[in-house]
């Protein structure tokens, strides 16, 4: 190898340069190598402007001797912008990184190395921020001291932001870099061992001749050269060594047959690699990208992207210098991540659809469907497992052309039950081939009867018992099957498992629902007949009490007596206070409670009708908050006022005095309901002992603010005041 590389310099001069002309002596010597070097110079500028990397030469105080068209393309100054400007003062310098390139240009200069890769960011001159790769090498005279410093600088940003995505690819990518130094390395030492054993005229010629083999050796890839003749023909007049590591093929071989490295292409892209070589002559970009796949030598697949830069010459023959790169890791790495995102994307739908819908027919429905064309094989079912041992696929996505067996029960045979423990244990059976003679003969039978050839399937386990399978035929072929589809698998059965749960939850929830509804049903249509039951009794019972009024009015027509008549009508006000409160539950929405603010209006109104006081003479004054009250509390507190009220109209007023009686009403902070009834009247006689009277009256008053639990307090100040305070009945 070492031999076959010190033949490569010259091997790739007389490549590039026209047939070596016979020895000269003297002055006729001297000028024929002096055009030589001429002509073979202009040749490497040609390459360096072409090139698909930039180019940068410094001298030994870092000034710009040369500046390609590529390094202004990818940093945006032009030559004369930079030529002859220190490194140190290059506007394109990025303060931040400025300690790595420092320390890679005075290893080269004080030669500690012969060449170094720096990564580091530059400005351009739009004031953008870029990732530049700079393949830096120093080129040495026959002493050894560096002449100049050759650097090749290529835009890495994308694959910066590529890094910073995929850190595992970011990986493998160091380590290839590490090779491809230490490769560097080695091939920059046998240069210069070559370079030792030149002749001392033609060391200027071979020393850029170095140069360009420089570039094809430090370049992370393949350099070539290809030349599209008029007649059709292509030749390879250049191409690097790293041909070799990628394809498996010499590089004089690639060379040599053209069209046999050309059948190394995929055959999936071998037409359209067909067809690009064909519409070069009509092509008018001057670059072109380009990935495609190959198949080495050695039989492995590996994907390269191809940059070309195109020339056309006068003659019309097209030259297209490129650079082949292994993406292969990137590939990879962008395959896993769609495959990735694909199983997150189906998952995340799956596990939606189960969020939002209880039909546990349509979830599967479409767990099957899309499973199918995420897979792409020929039929995807689910199989549910029923308790007498049978089975039948419950849901089925299936190609055109293929036997559909959707809701087609197999018989206890076809699935044993010795079999459930193990898939309840988290077996998954991946069978590539049936005919591999990895199976028993009658399920090979059984395969060729569903035209399967190949599947996978995994168990639905639903609390520790297997409820199904969901599977994936392969009816064409045999077929590998890969991790993350048995991943994907195994995780939507875990998803569908849930869902089962929850429509099986979701039935009996409806059961019992519909059980509920009824029994309310049931309670609303009793509680509707006792409401209407109690109505009647309260109406029975505001009846009788008005026919016990009606017999004292009939009563009170035979009695001449003026006290037992002011008894008589006492005793009627009070039916007739009860008798309201029935009436006003009759009439209400709820049999609850009674809206004490309207029955206090009614009984007022009717107990001034009684007295014949008309408001002219005494007038009524109501302040009455929004309290509801139920029986218990009304009939006692409806007594009271209809006692106190009454007391007012006969005694506070004698004589046709007028005056104003005052209803309070109100609700405390505590919970305690207060009512207040006071008149302007002539007042309580100062004789008078509440405790010990003989009033029928005050005694009932006394008696009903016990049963409301409450306190009498008797004032006797510019007429009578009457303050009761008694418990809500919701605080009780």
């Amino acid at each position: 190898m070492q031999k076959k590389l010190s033949q490569q310099p010259e091997d790739r001069l007389t490549n590039w340069a026209a047939p070596t002309p016979r020895p000269l002596e003297g002055r006729e010597s001297f000028q024929s190598a002096e055009e030589e070097l001429r002509q073979a110079y202009e040749r490497l500028t040609f390459h360096v402007e072409n090139f698909p990397l930039g180019a940068i030469e410094w001298d030994c105080a870092m000034g710009v001797k040369r500046w390609s068209s590529q390094a202004e393309h990818i940093l945006g100054w032009k030559a004369a912008e930079v030529m002859g400007i220190p490194r140190i003062e290059w506007p394109c310098n990025y303060p931040e990184d400025e300690p790595l390139v420092t320390e890679a240009v005075r290893r080269l200069i004080e030669g500690d190395e012969s060449h170094n890769l720096v990564r580091h960011r530059n400005y351009t001159k739009n004031g953008e921020v870029i990732w530049c790769e700079w393949h830096n090498s120093a080129l040495l005279d026959q002493a050894g001291q560096p002449i100049s410093i050759l650097s090749l600088v290529q835009d890495i940003t994308e694959q910066k932001q590529a890094q910073q995505e995929r850190d595992q690819l970011i990986s493998n990518i160091d380590r290839q870099n590490q090779s491809l130094e230490a490769l560097v390395q080695e091939r920059t030492a046998e240069l210069a061992r070559t370079v030792e054993r030149l002749e001392i005229e033609i060391a200027r010629r071979e020393q850029r001749d170095r140069q360009f083999s420089s570039i094809g050796a430090n370049l992370p890839g393949v350099m070539y050269r290809a030349i599209l003749r008029t007649d059709g023909r292509i030749t390879v007049p250049f191409i690097s060594d790293g041909i070799e590591e990628l394809t498996g093929i010499d590089p004089m071989d690639a060379m040599a047959d053209l069209w046999g490295l050309f059948g190394l292409v995929h055959p999936h892209d071998r037409e359209g690699f067909r067809e690009r070589i064909a519409s070069l002559g009509k092509m008018q970009k001057p670059r072109e990208h380009q990935e495609f796949r190959i198949i080495s030598a050695s039989g492995e697949l590996k994907w390269v992207q191809d940059n070309t830069h195109y020339t056309w010459m006068e003659n019309g023959d097209v030259i297209a210098d490129g650079v082949m790169l292994n993406i292969s890791d990137r590939k990879q790495a962008e395959e896993a991540m769609r495959q990735q995102v694909e199983r997150e994307r189906l998952l995340g739908a799956i596990a939606q659809r189960i969020r939002q819908s209880l039909d546990l027919t349509a979830i599967l429905s479409t767990t099957v469907e899309e499973v199918q064309q995420v897979l792409g094989c020929d039929r995807v079912l689910v199989y549910r497992v029923w308790a007498d041992g049978t089975g039948s696929a419950i849901a089925e996505a299936v190609k055109p052309g293929w036997l559909k067996v959707l809701n087609r029960v197999f018989p206890e045979e076809v699935f044993p039950a010795e079999n459930y423990q193990r898939y309840i244990e988290g077996r998954i059976c991946a069978l590539v081939d049936r005919d591999a003679g990895q199976i028993l003969p009658c399920l090979v039978e059984f395969m060729k009867s569903i035209e399967v050839r190949a599947k996978l399937v995994v168990p639905i386990v639903e609390k520790d018992t297997l409820w199904g399978l969901l599977i994936a035929h392969q009816c064409s072929g045999p077929r590998q099957w890969q991790g993350w589809e048995i991943d994907l698998l195994a995780s939507l059965a875990t998803q569908l498992a849930i869902a089962i749960q929850q429509s099986e939850l979701y039935e009996r929830l409806q059961v019992e629902l519909s059980d509920r509804k009824k029994a309310q049903r049931q309670i609303k249509a009793s509680l509707e007949e006792k409401e209407l039951l109690l109505k009647e009794v309260h109406h029975r019972v505001k009846n009788n009490l008005q026919v016990i009024s009606s017999i004292f009015s009939l009563q009170s027509s035979y009695i001449e007596e003026a006290r037992i008549l002011s008894i008589l009508r006492d005793s009627q006000n009070r039916i007739a206070s009860m008798a309201l409160i029935h009436e006003k539950l009759y009439h209400s929405d709820t049999l609850a409670k009674i809206d004490f603010n309207d029955y206090i209006e009614s009984l007022t109104s009717n107990l001034f009708s009684c007295y014949n006081m008309t408001s002219q003479k005494v007038s009524l004054k109501l302040h009455i908050e929004k309290v509801y009250l139920n029986l218990d509390t009304a009939i006692p507190c409806g007594l009271v006022l209809n006692e106190l009220v009454s007391n007012s109209l006969k005694h506070a007023f004698p004589d046709n005095e007028s005056g104003t009686i005052f209803i309070e009403f109100t609700v405390e902070a505590n919970q305690q309901l207060n009512l207040i009834v006071r008149d302007t009247g002539r007042g309580l006689p100062d004789e008078l002992d509440f405790k010990k009277t003989n009033s029928l009256g005050l005694r009932l008053v006394r008696a009903l603010t016990r049963q409301l639990r409450g306190t009498l307090d008797i004032k006797n100040n510019q007429g009578a005041c009457f303050q009761i305070t008694f418990p809500s009945p919701q605080a009780l």
